[in-house]
């Protein structure tokens, strides 16, 4: 079987200029927005926004998974990437995940938030990045030994 070839892009928004050049984004950018196309911010989902998020999600998708935009709804979807920003481990904690039993929990606190608000903080798009299955999966079936 062929090895399935990925691309890896970084993000970068010309029209604005605002993300050219950057190695990362800080905690506190995320929560506060970085200029996207189109005069919106692009920022981290809050709990308050999660119905319009789950509207247009589900315009876009009929698939999605419902414990992500309940994580959303509790203020706990993004929450580890959001700690990454800050430096913690990710790794060490997804060991714990996996060696406890809860790894549907860490799949929501794994995955990315992420709207595009208009000034008057109206959301006017939805994105939700997803831990892969795969890797949850094969996480879970690892012994215990070598979670």
């Amino acid at each position: 079987m062929a090895k399935k070839k990925t691309k890896r892009m970084a993000i970068r928004w010309t029209s604005t200029g605002s993300l050219a050049g950057r190695d990362r984004l800080t905690r506190q950018e995320m929560l506060d927005g970085v200029p996207g196309p189109d005069d919106v911010r692009i920022a981290f989902a809050i709990p308050g926004e999660a119905d319009a998020v789950t509207t247009l999600l589900k315009a876009a998708a009929d698939d999605l998974e419902a414990g992500h935009l309940e994580a959303l709804a509790r203020g706990e979807c993004g929450t580890w990437l959001l700690d990454a920003l800050s430096g913690a481990d990710l790794g060490k904690r997804l060991v714990r995940a996996g060696a406890s039993g809860e790894l549907q929990p860490a799949a929501g606190e794994l995955s990315l938030p992420l709207v595009a608000r208009e000034d008057d903080g109206q959301v006017v798009g939805a994105l939700l990045g997803v831990p892969s299955g795969t890797i949850v999966s094969g996480l879970a079936r690892l012994p215990g030994g070598r979670r």
